[in-house]
């Protein structure tokens, strides 16, 4: 894919977040496109994001928590109202020390505690679970959702104010600030901040684009079962070009067919096709 073609290739931020996780695993997922099976957690994540977005915008907290009792009480009954791309949000296993009680209780916790943080914040925000596609690389297409995108005030930089774009996480695992500063994620969502192309479908998003033009782009990891907020860093323009590199190359691997598999075994641990490649089933209670 050395020059544009006719039908460029559409990259989609988790397609880029499976693939440089594991070449193989996104083969069998988006080319093979075989069965998958659904967690408990990554249900739970899905549900608690739509909740989480609904509590924001409305500012009913107790409705929130009534939305959740009734996603998880029966998932796959919402699975067209949150388009999860042809995957069922049915429940088929749960791993090890979680269940459907557990989950149920960690909802109602998650939305009550984060409430009583984001209440107070003074962002001012611009949209939330944003979609957009802009073009990146060589004549191909990025696209995503962003959780939240906003301004925000921050006094160590130069014009006191940066571009945020924040990502909810239902995980408990914390990363490190080196690795969020490098992590793809972020530098996929802040570099489509720097592209005319995502404003469109924002109010005013022609001024906007102009007048940001220069301000910071920066990441914010958010941790919802905390509830924690972690900085994950400017963006600038050398993580831009790792960006633009990673999505030509994913390009050249679907074109080529080649997929080299990750075999380390924090990909191995919690993947939805373990027995194509011969591992054993994931430990559940």
């Amino acid at each position: 894919m050395d020059t544009l073609t006719a039908t460029p290739f559409l990259v989609r931020q988790s397609d880029l977040k499976t693939w440089s996780k594991c070449p193989l695993m996104y083969r069998y997922q988006k080319v093979d496109k075989l069965a998958r099976t659904q967690s408990g957690s990554l249900t739970f994540g899905t549900i608690i994001h739509a909740c989480v977005l609904y509590m924001e915008t409305s500012e009913d907290v107790e409705g929130a928590v009534s939305m959740f009792q009734e996603m998880w009480a029966s998932p796959e009954s919402f699975d067209e109202q949150l388009e999860q791309n042809g995957q069922s949000l049915k429940v088929d296993y749960y791993v090890k020390g979680t269940n459907f009680k557990k989950y149920a209780a960690e909802g109602e916790r998650i939305l009550r505690s984060w409430w009583g943080l984001i209440q107070w914040e003074s962002d001012h925000v611009l949209a939330r679970e944003y979609q957009f596609t802009v073009p990146i690389g060589n004549g191909h297409l990025f696209t995503g959702t962003i959780d939240k995108l906003a301004l925000r005030y921050m006094p160590k930089v130069p014009g006191r104010r940066v571009v945020l774009v924040s990502d909810y996480k239902t995980t408990r695992k914390e990363p490190t600030y080196d690795w969020l500063n490098d992590d793809l994620q972020f530098t996929a969502y802040s570099y489509a901040t720097t592209q005319p192309e995502f404003w469109a479908g924002i109010t005013n998003g022609e001024a906007l684009y102009e007048e940001l033009m220069d301000v910071p782009r920066w990441g914010e990891w958010v941790q919802l079962m905390g509830p924690k907020r972690k900085d994950a860093g400017e963006r600038l323009a050398h993580h831009y070009n790792r960006l633009t590199i990673a999505v030509d190359e994913l390009a050249r691997s679907v074109e080529a067919g080649i997929f080299v598999p990750n075999i380390s075994g924090e990909s191995c641990l919690y993947c939805d096709f373990r027995d194509r490649c011969g591992l054993p089933e994931i430990p559940t209670d």
